[in-house]
């Protein structure tokens, strides 16, 4: 486990931390994380997309030719009354 010391600075109404480039390197970190605070602690996570490995799951389901017949027509329709 690395640990670096840094400050916390102030930005906007927020305060930030800045991560050296090394330790979000060994992290793994990247895009949206989860953060979690405890008195003294906080703790930045990786977190997943809920919709992950969706569409690859569709497709080895074999269901990837079901069409929904409430939304057959949409492109037909999206446009009809926008902007009337």
């Amino acid at each position: 486990m690395a640990s670096i010391r840094t400050k916390l600075v102030k930005d906007g109404n927020s305060t930030a931390v800045r991560i050296p480039k090394t330790l979000l390197e060994m992290s793994g970190l990247s895009g949206v994380v989860e953060i979690e605070a405890k008195q003294g602690i906080v703790t930045i996570r990786e977190t997943k997309d809920p919709r992950a490995g969706w569409t690859e799951a569709i497709r080895q389901s074999g269901c990837n030719d079901i069409e929904d017949p409430e939304l057959s027509d949409w492109d037909a329709l999206a446009g009809d009354s926008l902007g009337d």
